[in-house]
């Protein structure tokens, strides 16, 4: 209830950048509080989805919760006290890796952050490009990991700003997304990898791949675990593939820093979720996901081809189904103010702020990610304002 001295009715009104929310106050009665929805278009986010998901993972997981013996305890026990041989089977021969190998996490971000506590990379150098995946600059902070930020053309890191800052900064390790990278779209080809390889052997450092896009480009050069398997750490979670509800992830680790993974999967999340993992690995299993992927392949070109013929020569080079892309900006126009007035005008997208390795020069570019909408139709209304930024 409300004193006596609020009036008789009164709406206030809070905004934020997706709802309009209502509360209304009236003498006597309890507050009524009322969202909506408003007309911005989400290309921040970058989920890409297609409409028959929903349906098939509401099964997949039910099946697997369903498939749950209530008289054997030890599926309510931690995971990480039990070994599932199956699901890392399956998981081992979809990403054609070493199930001793193998390890299941609770999605890519969660991989990432086991590869750095395995390795024992907290408090120690990280090399990056120099516009990186904000995941990374997160952990990094948390870890107290100091990036270092590498120069980058179209194949992303180059080799001699590698051997630089091997020489110069000590570096312990590097993070990279070499196939369909976040956010600059970029794929590096096999001749570039090896470099990047001899590099790593060369200075004894550590590789910690993200393959989260890995899907858009079928044809890329083979992963940094398979061109150095006895210093890479490979991620693929299943958030981009599939979608983040699946809580579901992969890490492919040297043989040498098995425990150290376990070990780590254990200390931060007391191991996985048996029926995430379950619905997922069906899904993995009965080609399914593959079918699906294709699909989203699809799909994708469709998108950043319609993107690109909106956005012409500021779109950046890149994989050709990927489902965002980078923006390079006009002179005089930065990126914190590009993103504003996309925003102003009814689009939300990513100013190359969130991508900046901290302590040096942001970028003039912005991500526009095509995966935020299903709509596609709604997503190019966004390409369609940013083009308009651009050009004004």
């Amino acid at each position: 209830m409300f004193a006596d001295n609020v009036p008789p009715r009164r709406t206030e009104h809070v905004a934020d950048k997706k709802n309009i929310h209502l509360t209304i106050l009236s003498r006597g009665t309890t507050p009524l509080r009322l969202s909506y929805t408003c007309s911005m278009i989400e290309m921040q986010y970058n989920f890409p989805l297609l409409p028959t998901q929903g349906k098939q993972w509401q099964q997949r997981l039910a099946d697997a919760v369903a498939a749950l013996v209530p008289e054997d305890s030890d599926q309510l026990r931690p995971t990480f006290r039990q070994r599932h041989l199956d699901h890392k089977q399956i998981a081992a021969k979809w990403l054609q890796s070493d199930p001793e190998n193998t390890h299941i996490t609770c999605g890519g971000h969660h991989g990432t952050l086991v590869s750095l506590l395995a390795a024992g990379l907290a408090g120690k150098p990280i090399a990056v490009e120099a516009v990186t995946y904000t995941g990374i600059i997160e952990q990094a902070r948390m870890l107290s990991c100091p990036l270092i930020a590498l120069d980058y053309d179209s194949e992303g890191m180059t080799p001699e700003s590698l051997r630089a800052a091997c020489k110069g900064r000590g570096v312990a390790a590097i993070y990279t997304m070499p196939t369909v990278h976040n956010p600059l779209g970029c794929v590096a080809g096999l001749a570039r990898r090896q470099a990047i390889v001899a590099a790593a052997r060369e200075f004894n450092i550590l590789i910690i791949e993200d393959d989260a896009y890995g899907y858009m480009a079928l044809a890329a050069a083979p992963n940094y675990a398979m061109l150095a398997p006895e210093r890479a750490f490979y991620v693929r979670g299943l958030a981009k593939s599939y979608a983040p509800a699946t809580r579901t992830g992969f890490l492919v680790a040297p043989s040498r820093f098995s425990s150290d993974v376990d070990s780590a999967i254990k200390n931060s999340t007391t191991g996985t979720s048996l029926p995430h993992n379950a619905a997922a690995l069906s899904l993995i299993a009965d080609g399914s996901l593959d079918q699906l992927m294709q699909q989203k392949l699809t799909e994708g070109a469709q998108r950043n081809a319609a993107a690109r013929a909106l956005l012409g020569a500021a779109a950046s080079p890149g994989a050709k189904s990927a489902w965002h892309l980078w923006v390079t900006l006009p002179a005089g126009l930065d990126a914190p103010t590009a993103q504003r007035l996309c925003e102003e005008r009814g689009a939300l997208v990513s100013g190359a702020q969130g991508f900046t390795v901290p302590g040096t020069p942001t970028a003039d570019g912005m991500r526009v990610a095509l995966g935020g909408e299903l709509d596609p139709a709604r997503t190019l209304e966004g390409v369609k304002i940013v083009a308009e930024v651009l050009a004004s």
